[in-house]
């Protein structure tokens, strides 16, 4: 068939592009967790600063900017992943900042603080809340590591969609 692939050595068309379903399906998760959780942070801006402020990390003049900045990260990374020739850069984003976020939510487990996250909008604070929001970060961790392994850059020309 011309245009659907190259010919390997025994004239037989190979295809150049595979689809990968599960990355894919992967990918597709990732985008709509991380655009619906920057909308809902970005609805009550002042409520996520505190929340923000609650973890005791961060000077109180970067908590108004990192809850201004953040929501509209989050959503950029979910449209990006949407995208197969930025896939692997946004997965790349999401997995760095589902670290930060693991390290955040470790600290404050460590120095026995009991807070809401602000992840998913407002909620009662509670430690088995925020242990289950730390094996969260590792689920989505793991979803982006999965998608960056499997989405190829452009130069690579191996994006699957």
């Amino acid at each position: 068939m011309a245009g659907r692939g190259t010919a390997d050595r025994h004239g037989r068309c190979a295809m150049t592009a595979r689809r990968d379903y599960p990355a894919l399906a992967v990918s597709l998760a990732l985008a709509a967790i991380f655009v619906y959780a920057g909308i809902d942070k970005i609805r009550e801006p002042q409520q996520f600063a505190d929340n923000i402020a609650g973890f005791a990390i961060l000077p109180s003049m970067f908590t108004s900017l990192l809850a201004l900045t953040l929501p509209v990260f989050e959503i950029g990374c979910g449209i990006l992943l949407l995208v197969p020739m930025t896939r692997r850069v946004a997965s790349l984003a999401i997995a760095l900042i589902c670290i930060v976020f693991f390290t955040a939510l470790a600290s404050a487990l460590l120095r026995g603080l009991m807070l809401d996250c602000g992840c998913f909008g407002v909620g009662a604070p509670s430690r088995s809340k925020m242990w289950l929001e730390l094996g969260l970060d590792l689920v989505l961790f793991s979803g982006a590591l999965v998608v960056y392994l499997r989405s190829r850059s452009v130069s690579g020309v191996k994006l699957f969609f």
